[in-house]
């Protein structure tokens, strides 16, 4: 009887495990207002910076989430971007590159760019790699951001 229950519960749990939806993908080269409020708040973006949003890709199926996000932001330096608080920018390296070029997204185009930056540590068991393209007018950023 106990053997019974136990493979009734096991397969219970297998089949529910497997069944759980934990949030939605999704991916636009306009991202919406709240997708970019979720960016500057989980990436410490600075509050008051205005950024022109470029692309954001989120990976919400799973247990945990990422977000790759890509803006466009004018100022003269680096610590204009984030709070400076949470984001180590001393830690960013001319010469960074991020491990996957994502090439199926489009508007993601790190390949073979000089960008300054490196990967952060943040609050909550999260991490985001930064890469910064510096322009005439600014920077071009390319945040990809996880849970652990």
């Amino acid at each position: 009887m106990i053997k019974k229950y136990l493979i009734i519960v096991l397969f219970s749990l297998t089949a529910l495990t497997g069944c759980l939806k934990f949030g939605n993908d999704e991916e636009t080269n306009t991202p919406t207002t709240d997708q970019v409020a979720r960016c500057k708040s989980e990436m410490y973006l600075n509050s008051s910076a205005t950024v022109i949003p470029l692309g954001y890709k989120l990976l919400g199926s799973g247990i945990d989430d990422a977000i790759w996000f890509k803006f466009k932001i004018q100022c003269t330096d680096i610590s204009e971007i984030f709070d400076t608080k949470i984001v180590d920018i001393t830690k960013f390296k001319h010469g960074f590159n991020f491990f996957h070029d994502m090439k199926n997204l489009e508007w993601w185009d790190v390949s073979g760019k000089d960008l300054i930056g490196g990967q952060v540590s943040l609050p909550n068991a999260r991490c985001m790699n930064v890469g910064l393209l510096k322009i005439e007018d600014g920077y071009i950023v390319y945040i990809m951001w996880h849970e652990t």
